[in-house]
């Protein structure tokens, strides 16, 4: 390490460093450059590539997607998602669409249960309230009380757009009279408006650290927040394998420790993983006897 100019303040933790076994790996910020850009629109049934080269207009079935994709992020956002929100309404939406003298009266913020968030807006020439609300693609759907159809219909879009390595989010919108809001998202009518697939570059020298690590005896994981298919076209791109299923955060939430502990080494791949259950995994390679290191960007990766 000092060979590295590094000077190291607590010599066990490099010692335990330099005998890990395994390695689980944040993929956002992490594996990639975490510089996101939107990349391709779902929106009454059609698709369309977004590319910060083409100058074309943006047809107006997709303005009130971008547009309350716009409004269910902050108004000075410091998430590259965010960020990519903000400058696709500033590319594409008139000023009448931009919203700029409205007012943020509240937020419903993501929770465990619900990967979601909405925003409550005042327009100052509207008796109504609009809420638009943005999240994980089956949690809108969830908002908006979809049938089995709908969401099969849903699923086969986002899998065709996760194929591509894409990040994708679902944004809905409803409105609301009165001042004295419901207590959960779920108590407003939402409807669907669409899907929104960002990407986010590879960090150029990840390929070729995935495959010292693995000549050095050390098994590399990764665990992320994103849909399974995101999380399959990324691990291909990295050479991780992919010879057993991908395992997801409801697959863990199932499972007794027993089984985690006897499943985990079969899989290099975890997709919808939430915080708690990335100290699950870590927690149940360490109980196999591996010796685990972390590499994240995330507070959530730090326990």
């Amino acid at each position: 390490m000092s060979q590295k100019n590094v000077l190291t303040r607590r010599m066990p933790a490099i010692e335990a460093l330099g005998a890990a076994t395994v390695l689980c790996v944040d993929k956002t910020g992490t594996l990639t450059l975490n510089r996101m850009s939107v990349s391709q629109l779902f929106a009454d049934g059609e698709f369309i590539e977004i590319d910060e080269t083409d100058h074309r207009e943006l047809p107006r079935r997709f303005h009130e997607l971008v547009r309350f994709a716009v409004l269910a992020s902050e108004t000075d956002p410091f998430d590259p998602m965010e960020k990519a929100f903000k400058a696709l309404g500033e590319r594409f939406l008139d000023s009448t669409e931009k919203n700029e003298n409205w007012t943020l009266l509240h937020e419903y913020s993501i929770t465990p249960k619900l990967l979601a968030l909405s925003h409550v807006w005042k327009s100052p020439a509207r008796n109504e309230q609009v809420i638009a609300s943005k999240g994980a693609p089956e949690a809108v759907a969830d908002l908006c009380h979809f049938n089995d159809d709908q969401l099969i219909a849903l699923s086969a879009h986002v899998e065709a757009m996760a194929g591509n390595g894409l990040r994708v989010l679902a944004v809905a919108k409803t409105s609301f009279v009165g001042d004295r809001w419901p207590s959960t998202q779920h108590d407003f009518d939402f409807t669907f408006l669409g899907l929104i697939g960002l990407a986010d570059p590879l960090r150029p020298e990840v390929p070729s650290a995935i495959k010292e690590c693995h000549q050095a005896g050390v098994n590399v994981v990764m665990i992320t927040g994103d849909y399974p298919a995101t999380a399959r076209a990324i691990a291909q791109k990295i050479n991780l394998p992919l010879d057993d299923a991908i395992m997801t955060g409801t697959e863990i939430d199932r499972l007794s420790q027993a089984e985690l502990c006897r499943r985990i080494g079969h899989s290099a791949v975890f997709a919808r993983v939430l915080p708690e259950q990335k100290l699950n995994l870590v927690e149940a390679f360490k109980a196999n006897g591996e010796i685990v290191a972390m590499a994240g960007d995330g507070v959530n990766d730090a326990p």
